[in-house]
């Protein structure tokens, strides 16, 4: 998980998560307790505490006892998954006093004084400040877009839920019917988008005074011509304008949430931007190897510019999940789509930068669903693999269904019992003098070590073409 995320739950417990984390990534099924202290930096004491409280918790949610340490090995008795990490996770959120401080801000507009928390919850008045400071630090609780994003980004990673008013629940509920009728959202992760909206309604009619901005003028970067309906806005004291609801619109666009034939236009600063970077992408899609038509350039590139436009804003909450992305997949499989965004990305952020450093990749990753989204891909930097293996015909049929089930999502192709020139592989269970191409002989079924020369030839086969093909 992102690291600030990781401040909203107790330290010990965020320990035990880092713990619990790492020995999955290992794969093992005993630990030397020496190595994970040395690794951690911890004391041993700290460890083992926390090895055994993390049995305890495991136990109290699963009713199983996870592992038994005897000296000074760690020996599993059950295998935990992601599964038991996220659920977890999700435990020692409910158990965190940040939490429970957060979800007093969000009810009642301001953080609660020491008294209140101190007769309804026990806590003195030093724990009190030290969690009040911390939350602080955190989040801009002064900000009502950085406390809307940061409470969604927050309790959507949990999976867990403000304790909020029924009003406010019922308000949220027949907003969110009201965008999917006006085509902004469609219904798929309806709770995600009515979480959104919830924090978002809750915000504005408990901490009007802050919102003013929201409520008497329109969002930087989006316009929308309706407003939220009538009877909402009298219900939550909300002005009869479309002021507020850009601005919501604006926020689920910032999360991704957003329809894409949504019925929304730029602002005078938003709209300059917008068709600069179009501008910028489009000649580079026309002339590429993805073989656009001039209808699907202007759709890719207006939809570029537009993810793109997120990235100008100031609020780091928003921008969260485009952090630590990964993209050597597509680099592999797709290198000709990959290396083509990467292409242009230094004319985006000319003569001002648009998209930092830090989220290059999230970037890349999410213009390239916009290109499968607009284009078949299913030929671009395809590998064709020539099955001919000495058994039945229902041989070959049954390793090219193997195979299909393993690798066709990554634009291989096959061709059976014949000799193809055309294809870049010839996969059989014995050697074929006259075959030009790479060989790959199976006399007996693949084992992992296999599937694993297999792919690897693949991606090498792909990034000779892609290289060949940009000369």
């Amino acid at each position: 998980m992102p690291s600030i995320l990781n401040e909203f739950i107790n330290k010990n417990d965020a320990l035990k998560i880092k713990l619990l984390t790492t020995l999955l990534e290992n794969k093992q099924n005993t630990y030397e307790l020496r190595n994970l202290t040395n690794q951690f930096k911890v004391s041993d004491y700290l460890m083992r505490e926390s090895l055994e409280a993390l049995n305890s918790d495991i136990n109290v949610l699963f009713g199983d006892d996870w592992m038994v340490l005897k000296r000074g090995i760690i020996y599993q008795k059950m295998t935990l998954t992601r599964y038991h990490v996220y659920r977890l996770s999700q435990y020692f959120f409910d158990l965190s006093p940040l939490k429970l401080l957060l979800d007093q801000r969000l009810i009642a507009g301001s953080i609660p004084n020491y008294t209140f928390m101190q007769s309804e919850f026990g806590w003195s008045t030093s724990y009190f400040f030290i969690q009040k400071n911390t939350l602080s630090e955190l989040i801009d609780l002064d900000s009502p877009e950085a406390v809307i994003s940061a409470a969604f980004v927050i309790y959507d990673h949990y999976d867990a839920k403000p304790k909020f008013d029924h009003y406010i629940l019922s308000a949220s509920q027949a907003v969110s019917q009201f965008l999917v009728d006006k085509n902004y959202i469609n219904t798929h992760g309806a709770d995600k988008k009515r979480l959104l909206i919830a924090i978002f309604l809750n915000e504005i009619t408990h901490n009007p005074d802050n919102c003013r901005n929201i409520m008497q003028h329109e969002d930087k970067h989006i316009h929308v011509d309706d407003g939220l309906p009538d009877d909402i806005c009298q219900r939550l004291g909300i002005p009869l304008n479309n002021m507020v609801l850009s601005h919501l619109i604006s926020a689920l666009n910032i999360f991704d949430l957003l329809e894409i034939s949504a019925p929304i236009s730029f602002t005078d600063y938003a709209q300059p931007i917008v068709d600069r970077l179009a501008a910028v992408i489009m000649p580079r899609l026309s002339h590429s190897k993805l073989n656009c038509t001039p209808e699907d350039a202007e759709k890719i590139s207006h939809a570029m510019a537009c993810y793109c436009l997120k990235f100008t804003t100031t609020n780091h909450w928003a921008l969260l999940s485009q952090d630590n992305i990964s993209t050597n997949y597509f680099q592999d499989i797709y290198p000709s789509i990959y290396y083509l965004i990467e292409s242009f990305l230094p004319s985006i952020n000319y003569p001002k930068e648009i998209v930092p450093p830090t989220y290059l990749n999230a970037a890349i990753l999410n213009m390239i669903s916009i290109i499968f989204y607009y284009l078949d891909i299913t030929n671009v930097d395809a590998i064709t693999i020539s099955l001919n293996f000495s058994g039945s015909p229902f041989t070959n049929n049954m390793i090219e269904a193997i195979l299909k089930d393993h690798i066709s999502h990554a634009s291989v192709h096959f061709v059976t019992e014949v000799l193809d020139d055309s294809a870049d592989i010839y996969l059989s269970d014995t050697l074929c003098d006259d075959v030009s191409k790479p060989q790959v002989i199976w006399k007996n079924p693949p084992t992992v070590s296999d599937w694993q020369s297999l792919a690897e030839l693949i991606i090498r086969l792909k990034k000779n073409k892609n290289d060949q093909q940009s000369k």
